[in-house]
Order: C-alpha cells, then structure tokens, then sequence
C-alpha cells in the first residue's frame, strides 16, 4: 500500500500546485516532506504569478476570495465570471461581520464589528499559514478610526497604525501604532498640517502606506469669511521612521465630491482612479516613479462612460475600489449599484477604445448612510494579486521573537 511518504517530489509538486493558498496550511501539517516543499513553493515569486491570481474581497460583510480571470477578454471570447467564495477557513470571523480588509506583504487585516453589539475589533491573518491574531486596543475602538498595515523596511518588522478621532470632530487627532511581534500599542508623536479624507481607504505599497489628504484649513475671527476649497494631495506614511512623508502631486485636481480611489500593482506601482463630479470621464494613472518623497505619473486609461450609463452616473466617491491589468489595459472597478427596492454588488469593466462591461457580483445589503459606516457601501477589493506569506503573527511567535 502507497503511504504519503512514498510519493515522489514531482507528484507533491503538482498535488501543491493545485491546492487553494488559502487552505494550504493544513495540507503542510501532513508531513515534514509537504511541509518543505510548500515553503519552497511559495518562495518561487515566478510561479505565484502564473497560478495565484488571487484576490480578496468584503461582501455583505463576509471576507471572500476572488478570482478574477480576464483572458481573452478584449480578443472576443466568452467572460469567464469571477469566482467568489466565502472564507470558512476562519473559524472565529463567522461570529463577526468584516467592514474593511487591508493587505501588506502577505498579511490580511481585517476590521470587524461584532454581529450583536456591533463593537469593533482587529484582526491580522496569514491566509498561506492559517494563523490569526485578535489584536486588543489601549482603549475602545471606534467605528471612525482608520488603519493602516505597513512593515519596518529595516527588519521586516509588521506594524498596525491607527488613527484615532478622540474628539469626534471627523479629524484625526491622535495616532497610534501596534508592534505585532511585541504585541504592544504606542501613541506616536506627530503634529501634521494635512486632514487625512478618512473616506478613502489607503493602499500599501512596498511596507509603506498612501492616502489622499488636504491641507488643514484653520479659520480666524480676523480672516477671510470664506476660503476655497483645496484641493487633494498624497501623503505617505513611513512604516520604518513612523512619520509622514512631504505632500506629493496627484495628476488631478481631486475635490470633496469627485471621485477618487487608490489602488496598487504587483506592489511596485500606484495607481489613481479620478472622476470629477460633474463630468463622465474617468481616467487612471499609474506612477514610474514612487517612494515616500517622490512621485511622477503617467495616463494609464481614458474612457467617457455617458454612452454607457445614466446620464449623471459617478462611480461612488467614498468607496470604489479597483485593480488594472497593465498588459490588457483594463481596469476593473467595484461597487454598489443602488435600486428602489435592492442593490447589487457589480464589477465595471473599462479599457481602451470604448471597451466597457458590467459583471453582476451578486446581492447586496441594502444601507441606511450614517456618518459612522463610512467605507461600508462598496465590495472593498485588495487590489494587489495576493502572494503568500511565511511571517508568524501568533502569539507563541511573537513572544518567541521579542
């Protein structure tokens, strides 16, 4: 009889190719042979692009894996529709409903609100390693904080950074950060000039993290009695000397009611999705160059949507997502479309000389808006092809490193 043991290498490569990185980490319990193997596999960055196209997604609160296949889409051949799966794999968020969903170098965190009384929690998860890691705050969280997953580009070293609105103002006025090796909260030093727009999620990239902000408009009884509006900068916030960076140059005027969302590719570029209030066309830009105090951008995608939609649509300003294809020149924008009686979640597809789709993702839940579900509306997509990861985030690790 044929025991584990007794398979050849090349045999437990293939079985390995084919097993979902999200359950793989109890394939590796098997043997010490799997196990190795596994660890190999996932060091080979060639081979996750070609296979691990995968990507995840918040929907109806539930935290989900996606694949989203987008061959031959532009030669004329059938849309394979988008796979879409419930994580089981995390037995302790099925108790909990997942608002928000952040990835870094492998890592999932996860913002999750208690299905009962509605209290927030944190949560890091390793998909590749199925380890989780229920982080507790210094003091309550709140539903208007914002988080960031980022790393120390000196040790690798994975940090959470919050920012806190202590006196409920929609201004962020304190910030803190939580060493997931230690396991321990720090409040940082920071005096910044700039409102970070806490309705717009930040991308990582590179163990940093981006965000869209605006300078801070202080009003005197001696001043002008009315001051325009500024217009949207971005901002980066230095996971390794804690700080932020200088304000960089969007290639857009970005203001209050337009439309305007971060995304990421291969964690190498940052790309902008821009759509002004009062016009039709969107347009995409991808960086050629990015770092913490330098940026430099490209058009990407130009596309007028009027003959395609209603006229006046807008994708939704506090809370599309999106990820391009660079080589298609695609770009695939997620959101809730609104109806009288229901809402959907849909997946727009757009590209050059007029290429425009729409996919249908499902039921949505319908939502009351109030200030505090900011950033609860859209199917909230990582828009980096996820790549696994070997960092331990449990307990014993933590301990074991500190």
């Amino acid at each position: 009889m044929t025991i584990i043991s007794d398979l050849s290498c090349d045999l437990v490569e293939k079985i390995l190719c084919r097993v979902p990185i999200i359950s793989i980490g109890a394939v590796r319990s098997t043997s010490k042979q799997w196990d190795r193997l596994s660890k190999d596999r996932v060091l080979c960055k060639a081979e996750a692009r070609k296979h691990q196209f995968l990507r995840f997604m918040v929907k109806n609160y539930e935290l989900c894996s996606m694949r989203f296949d987008l061959h031959g889409i532009l030669d004329g051949e059938e849309f394979v529709d988008p796979s879409i799966k419930e994580i089981t794999a995390v037995d302790s968020l099925s108790h909990v409903k997942v608002t928000q969903v952040f990835h870094c170098d492998g890592l999932l965190l996860c913002v999750t609100k208690d299905k009962e009384e509605n209290k927030t929690t944190l949560v890091v998860w390793n998909p590749y390693l199925g380890q989780t890691r229920w982080i507790q705050a210094r003091n309550d969280y709140s539903r208007l904080d914002l988080y960031a997953l980022g790393y120390d580009s000196n040790n690798r070293e994975h940090k959470v950074l919050r920012f806190l609105d202590t006196e409920m103002s929609n201004k962020v006025t304190q910030y803190e950060m939580y060493d997931i090796i230690s396991g321990s909260w720090r409040v940082l030093d920071i005096t910044q000039e700039w409102d970070i727009m806490l309705y717009n999620r930040g991308v990582s990239l590179k163990g940093n993290t981006y965000f869209f902000a605006k300078e801070r408009i202080v009003l005197k009884a001696d001043g002008p009695g009315e001051i325009a509006e500024p217009h949207a900068i971005l901002i980066c916030f230095d996971f390794t000397k804690e700080r932020f960076g200088l304000p960089l140059a969007l290639p857009v005027e970005h203001y209050i009611d337009d439309t305007g969302t971060l995304s990421c590719l291969r964690d190498e570029k940052l790309a902008v999705l821009y759509q002004s209030s009062s016009m039709s066309d969107v347009e995409i830009w991808v960086t050629t160059k990015i770092e913490p105090n330098a940026v430099s951008w490209v058009l990407f995608l130009k596309i007028d949507l009027e003959p395609f939609t209603d006229f006046g649509f807008q994708f939704h300003f506090d809370g599309s997502s999106f990820f391009i294809d660079e080589e298609k020149k695609v770009a695939v924008v997620f959101q809730i479309d609104e109806y009288e009686m229901t809402c959907y979640d849909t997946a727009y597809l757009i590209g050059e000389n007029g290429y425009f789709e729409t996919i249908g993702l499902g039921e949505a839940e319908k939502h009351q808006y109030s200030a505090d579900k900011v950033g609860e509306y859209c199917p909230l997509v990582c828009s980096c092809s996820f790549a696994p990861s070997l960092v331990h985030i449990n307990n014993e690790f933590a301990r074991s490193q500190t």
